[in-house]
């Protein structure tokens, strides 16, 4: 993997985009629901939506990867604590904010009880669980590595993530539908309490965050994982775990397909990510921008998603209409990115908006080519 001197895996600006572009796209296919008329749309939606389904967990993956890499043998976690925290945390209170004004205005019942529920509960829109389980995964990180290494001198790299796959398998199985019921006999301050916590927790994600740790630890175990799946050969492979998580669409089974198909989809993910590296045009800096803001649109596009909708709706421009979702993903995309990008130009905009870019150093020496800053 080509790194540069800033200790950056170039790939990861690529494999960000990828993830973001999926997870806007199982967003903008969602209004396919809302055909009442036989029609193809929902069926392609649906396919298409599924084939996104890499999309947090990719993730996951880099931020596990560039964590490991930067901070595996840091003594001290102080700066890091800081520094984490505090672009996670101030863009998540600022977007929240927002959000919660919109549900003041938009959801009749919608009370100011509730929008602080809503803040405690990574739930003034429903994609802020990701947030919640990344602040996890921040304060898990040093005991983690201090297992990762103590399993390397063991001679056994791979102990931490055969559990955190163990505990991923049993908390589907068997932990999180009773865990969510237990709570809300408990206490239920919101609809649907339970639910929503359990879905916070990060036994149901960790195995795509370990993944990535155990994948810059095992470099090359890793890379000759990455030739093998790679090639077209998986592609059928693939498609065909594409199907079954379409019929499955949610449940402990259909959590359980996802991480295979996660891990095999990495390979096609960085296979496309090098060859956009090497051609570094039009298509390629397109991208590589989409994953240097990734985090900022994940933060922005459920709004910008609603701006665009309201446009096209004022257009005669419907769901029933496939012409409306080739406009909306691109619009939602265009639309976050042109929202930070004007923030950014405010004082404190970075902070705020949750995307920092700085020179990185190339091989030669310095490059004016932004990156985030944040995992």
């Amino acid at each position: 993997m080509p790194r540069e001197k800033a200790g950056w895996i170039r790939e990861f600006d690529y494999l960000r985009g990828f993830a973001i572009l999926a997870i806007v796209t199982i967003h903008v296919m969602a209004y396919s629901n809302t055909i009442t008329v036989p029609s193809l749309i929902p069926v392609v939606s649906d396919f298409l939506s599924h084939l996104a389904d890499f999309g947090v967990p990719v993730f996951f993956f880099v931020s596990g990867f560039v964590l490991s890499l930067r901070y595996f043998d840091v003594q001290g976690m102080r700066t890091f604590y800081h520094r984490r925290l505090s672009s996670i945390l101030i863009p998540y209170i600022a977007f929240s904010s927002l959000y919660i004004v919109y549900n003041l205005y938009t959801i009749p019942g919608y009370t100011v009880e509730r929008a602080l529920w809503s803040l405690l509960l990574f739930d003034a829109t429903g994609i802020f669980w990701f947030i919640a389980v990344l602040l996890q995964f921040y304060f898990l990180f040093p005991l983690l590595t201090r297992w990762q290494h103590s399993s390397e001198r063991r001679g056994g790299s791979w102990e931490m993530l055969a559990v955190s796959i163990a505990l991923y398998i049993i908390w589907y199985l068997f932990l999180v539908t009773p865990l969510a019921q237990g709570l809300d006999t408990l206490a239920q301050p919101v609809a649907g309490f339970g639910g929503l916590v359990a879905a916070r927790l990060f036994p149901g994600y960790l195995a795509f965050f370990v993944l990535g740790i155990w994948a810059q630890r095992t470099p090359a175990t890793w890379d000759a994982w990455i030739a093998r799946t790679g090639s077209l050969t998986v592609i059928p492979l693939i498609l065909l775990l594409v199907v079954a998580l379409q019929f499955l669409r949610l449940g402990p089974i259909w959590a359980l397909l996802v991480l295979p198909f996660t891990i095999l989809m990495l390979g096609p993910l960085y296979r496309a990510s090098r060859w956009l590296m090497r051609r570094q045009g039009a298509l390629a800096r397109s991208t590589r921008a989409i994953g240097t803001y990734s985090y900022g649109i994940y933060l922005a596009h459920m709004l910008a998603i609603a701006v665009v909708v309201n446009r096209l709706w004022a257009l005669g421009i419907f769901a029933d209409q496939a012409i409306f979702y080739l406009i909306l993903l691109p619009g939602t995309i265009m639309l976050s990115m042109a929202a930070l990008f004007l923030l950014n130009l405010l004082p404190f905009g970075e902070r705020l908006s949750g995307v920092r870019v700085k020179a990185r150093p190339s091989r030669g020496g310095a490059s004016t080519e932004p990156r985030e800053e944040r995992v």
